[in-house]
């Protein structure tokens, strides 16, 4: 253990294990299990990924202990899952990692207390680390120098993923058939966004449905977005696709496009956005040209206005002017009274 886990680590756990030293208690190891295939209303490939979390990060750590032993602690010194916690941000894990691993583990010990296997939730008062997240927004102009860059086999994707403002797994699974001319207008198409790739726990990806309930959703675009693509092919071939007509990976994309270019543009202008900020870069300028927040919301897909505004609502300025107006009237106002006096 001490080889293992070190000094100061290997003495918390002995201290937890010393805490609940009942032989008959249900340990994580044995629990997790349980709790896992009693899950419904989840893919297989999230079981999967839960049952990695258990086999790789808490098994090592805490998979042997009694369940009351991961709710020790005192004065003197921190529980464990605390701990786990913070050795994971000193390893430099992401914090959406981190709070992702940590969620599974709070959700099984839930379930674990509403089963009195424990008096409490350990995970409920788990300081995590914050999840700063600033998105690398680009100016038209920078855009356009972004898309001069981008090699011609990619400049289409490039291009319609930040006019769209779809995601990457919306975009590569999105087939010739979901576009159409809108008949309104001479210069606009209208995408179906309907399905989007997901994760499975392997190599391959299952098409399914978008991110959220708002997700499924029609949008229009203008017809430069999709300048270079062939449009003039079966309805079920994939918009984007490899060579052979398959999908293409976002590691695909990665390699052959995304971070060489990164590399060459944060070169010449010290931004390095990432293939996801090509999104919030399309919603930016919607809102610097006038949408409204739940125009914008609607088309990007968010489940809640209060996701869209988060992220964009600064951009937005017409409520900060309304704000600024009534605060300069109210001041006209206490002046001219000032004067009567």
């Amino acid at each position: 253990m001490l080889e293992k886990f070190g000094i100061a680590q290997a003495r918390k756990i002995l201290a937890a294990e010393e805490a609940a030293a009942d032989d008959t208690e249900p340990t994580l190891n044995t629990f997790a299990p349980v709790y896992i295939d009693g899950l419904t209303g989840i893919s297989e490939a999230q079981k999967s990924r839960y049952r990695a979390y258990l086999r790789n990060d808490l098994g090592p750590v805490m998979g042997d202990l009694p369940l009351p032993a991961l709710c020790a602690a005192d004065d003197q010194r921190n529980g464990i899952v605390q701990d786990w916690v913070s050795d994971m941000e000193v390893d430099g894990v992401a914090p959406k990692t981190i709070a992702n691993k940590h969620g599974f583990l709070s959700g099984c010990l839930k379930v674990a207390v509403r089963r009195r296997l424990i008096p409490f939730n350990p995970c409920d008062d788990t300081r995590l680390p914050k999840r700063h997240f600033e998105p690398c927004f680009l100016e038209p102009e920078e855009f356009d120098l972004l898309l001069d860059m981008t090699p011609e086999r990619w400049k289409p994707s490039v291009r319609f993923l930040a006019l769209s403002c779809v995601r990457w797994s919306e975009f590569t699974a999105m087939p010739v058939g979901a576009i159409r001319v809108d008949p309104e207008t001479d210069d606009e198409y209208i995408c179906r966004v309907s399905k989007a790739w997901k994760y499975t726990g392997t190599a391959e990806q299952l098409l399914g449905g978008p991110k959220s309930r708002r997700g499924v959703r029609s949008i229009n675009v203008p017809s430069i977005a999709l300048e270079g693509f062939d449009l003039d092919r079966p309805p079920t071939a994939l918009l984007v696709c490899t060579k052979d007509g398959t999908r293409v990976s976002a590691q695909l994309f990665h390699n052959k496009c995304w971070q060489p270019l990164a590399d060459d543009f944060e070169a010449l202008t010290g931004k390095r956005p990432r293939v996801h900020d090509l999104r919030h870069t399309g919603a930016s300028w919607m809102l610097s040209n006038g949408a409204e927040i739940t125009d914008v919301q609607r088309h990007l897909g968010h489940e809640s206005a209060q996701t869209t505004t988060g992220i964009y609502g600064h951009f937005d300025r017409r409520s900060g002017r309304r704000a600024s107006t009534a605060m300069s009237r109210a001041l006209v106002r206490a002046a001219s009274h000032g004067r009567a006096a």
